[in-house]
């Protein structure tokens, strides 16, 4: 099932990039849709609202009239005497013609009102700020409000900056006069989807960069995956070659005690006895290798017992321990703790084998298996393995666990690996290295959580 849901969860996580990712290009795509169609309807109303004053200054609407008998004749937008001298028709006479609007002031005044109207609109149109400034870049209008004379310094300086922040989004525009002189600036800036769009290439390659890493995530959980299983094949497939020889010889143990002097010989009789517990170890590690992939069924038990088979086991062997190596205990354990006796055993033969062969030079050995009890949380159990033999040099501590690592020529590099696996996936505890220098020892450390009195 956790295999199941390793493998699905990056390609859910893919899934949702991809969509979020679309969902947002498809709206940035809309939002670009109604932008490009507010600016178009802008564009529109500024036309048809601008038309009809505009229309109305350059059409027929100046006349020349006479000053004699005030008849008018049409004068043209681009004549721009104010008075001439010509003959009227009416009167008959040479008179002065005076250029003068057939429009009224209230005329004039409403289109002046209709075409300030019409630009606030626009200008309330907009999604960015707007400022008119003078030539000193002293806002006049902001977002088409008139700045009052009373403003205080400190908004003053505000409005300044803010000019200041929009002129490096956009250049200004100058605003020149009737004669073509400068007389002020339109500073503007951005609107937020403008602002938008240049975050969307680092937006692209963020999500890209996700992809990349969790496409190198999953090609690693997979290789992971395919390491641990070959494994977990290795082990099974020992377990099952150990089994076969192991039938065999109990059967030659039978046959063996069925011998006439087997009970009064008390050398054979020993010799079968410690052959039997031979077959009965190799059995346990058979059991062993095949567990490794399966979930261990643990019992509540002290951990003492256990460790103490293991000290038995490697005491009661000749040529496992030799005279110059003391091994002592002081087991001070009493909690109870979920426990498998088979597995954990094992982990406890790694690390007793690492310290006998780190002992091997020395003339005077020492290996210390303690136990005891920490009151914390619930309760934790705490193992410590220490000898005093050569240490394990500093640049291979940090590579210590790894699989395949191995400081003993001949040796796979696995016992430590396994044993890492089997206290921390299978008991929920951590085992790590305490201590190491060369020429002083090495000290390892288990820790186990123990069963709470109310569990």
């Amino acid at each position: 099932m956790w295999s199941v849901r390793t493998r699905l969860l990056p390609l859910f996580v893919v899934i949702v990039l991809v969509w979020v990712f679309f969902y947002y290009s498809y709206s940035l795509v809309s939002r670009l849709r109604e932008t490009r169609t507010n600016a178009n309807e802008t564009i529109a109303w500024f036309w048809a609202g601008a038309q009809v004053p505009m229309s109305r200054l350059a059409e027929l609407g100046m006349v020349y009239v006479c000053a004699g008998c005030g008849s008018t004749t049409p004068a043209y937008a681009f004549e721009s005497d104010t008075s001439i001298t010509r003959f009227c028709q009416e009167c008959g006479f040479v008179n002065e013609w005076y250029f003068v609007s057939i429009e009224g002031i209230e005329e004039r005044q409403r289109l002046f009102n209709r075409t300030r109207r019409l630009f606030k609109e626009l200008v309330e149109r907009l999604d960015y700020t707007t400022i008119l400034s003078d030539t000193d870049m002293i806002p006049q209008v902001v977002n088409g409000i008139v700045v009052a004379d009373t403003i205080g310094q400190e908004s003053l300086t505000s409005l300044m900056l803010l000019v200041e922040e929009l002129d490096t989004e956009n250049t200004p525009v100058p605003i020149t006069d009737s004669y073509g002189e400068t007389i002020g600036y339109l500073h503007y800036g951005s609107d937020e989807l403008a602002k938008e769009l240049m975050l969307v290439p680092y937006i692209e390659l963020g999500v890209f960069l996700i992809l990349v890493l969790l496409f190198l995530f999953v090609i690693r959980m997979e290789m992971k995956k395919e390491k641990e299983l070959s494994w977990v094949g290795f082990a099974r497939e020992t377990a099952h070659q150990i089994s076969t020889p192991l039938s065999s010889l109990m059967g030659w143990i039978e046959l063996l005690r069925e011998k006439p002097d087997a009970e009064t010989d008390k050398e054979f009789a020993e010799a079968l006895e410690f052959i039997e517990n031979d077959i009965e170890r190799l059995k346990q590690i058979a059991s062993r290798y095949g567990q490794m992939g399966k979930k261990p069924k643990l019992e509540k038990c002290m951990i003492n017992s256990v460790i103490l088979d293991s000290v038995h086991y490697f005491c009661g062997r000749p040529g496992f321990l030799s005279d110059d190596i003391n091994l002592e205990t002081d087991l001070k354990s009493e909690y109870l703790i979920d426990l498998n006796s088979v597995l954990f055993s094992w982990v406890i033969e790694n690390l007793l084998k690492n310290s006998i062969a780190a002992l091997r030079e020395t003339k005077s050995g020492i290996i210390r298996i303690s136990t005891r009890d920490v009151q914390e949380g619930s309760g934790l159990v705490e193992v410590e393995i220490a000898d005093n033999g050569k240490g394990i040099p500093f640049a291979d501590q940090q590579r210590i666990f790894k699989s395949g690592f191995s400081t003993r020529r001949g040796g796979w590099g696995l016992g430590l690996t396994l044993s890492r696996r089997i206290v921390e996936q299978y008991h929920n505890g951590s085992l790590r290295l305490k201590a190491s220098s060369p020429g002083k020892g090495t000290t390892f450390i288990i820790i186990l959580p123990a069963i709470s009195e109310d569990a």
